[in-house]
């Protein structure tokens, strides 16, 4: 019995071990866009860099080799996303560094102002939503917020996730 990745899974793994190091690279350069952008671009290249080694790997391709290392880069995209995500929009970090950034200890008002270089509560809250409303999930209609379909079906999505993790 063999317990060596085939071919494909070799170069899943490698693959797998350059995907952060592509999206440094990436992040280098300005005409990639934002972070969700920068992050589809870099699992987009590794994919497509993958099918070339899938192509260019000499003798046979066995389906299980292939199908076995495209779930090893699936993971590894999926966990470099939970990290990645962590650092790009880690709404919790970034108000951590805020904080750590001033030295001392702050006022919640203080707080926000040091987290929105300036603005107040208000302007804290305006941005949360703003980020609601442009991803889809709220709609803003005559002074009142109400959910849209993709917003009630990413909370039902979210409950879910935290009730199957024990987190309630």
């Amino acid at each position: 019995m063999n317990m060596l990745p085939g071919p494909a899974q070799a170069a899943a793994i490698g693959l797998s071990v350059a995907l952060p190091l592509l999206l440094l690279c990436y992040a280098r350069i300005a005409a990639t866009g934002g972070s969700g952008r920068r992050f589809r671009l870099g699992s987009v290249s590794i994919l497509a860099l993958y099918a070339i080694a899938c192509l260019a790997l000499p003798g046979q391709r066995h389906f299980d080799d292939v199908l076995g290392g495209l779930f090893l880069l699936a993971t590894a995209m999926m966990f470099c996303y939970i990290l990645f995500s962590l650092l790009a929009w880690g709404f919790t970090l970034t108000l951590l560094t805020a904080l750590v950034k001033d030295g001392r200890p702050l006022t919640l008002e203080q707080w926000a102002v040091a987290y929105m270089q300036g603005g107040d509560l208000g302007s804290f809250t305006h941005n949360r939503l703003k980020l609601l409303v442009g991803a889809g999930m709220v709609i803003v209609a005559d002074g009142r917020l109400a959910p849209t379909a993709k917003g009630v079906a990413i909370a039902r999505l979210v409950k879910l996730v935290r009730l199957s993790t024990g987190l309630g």
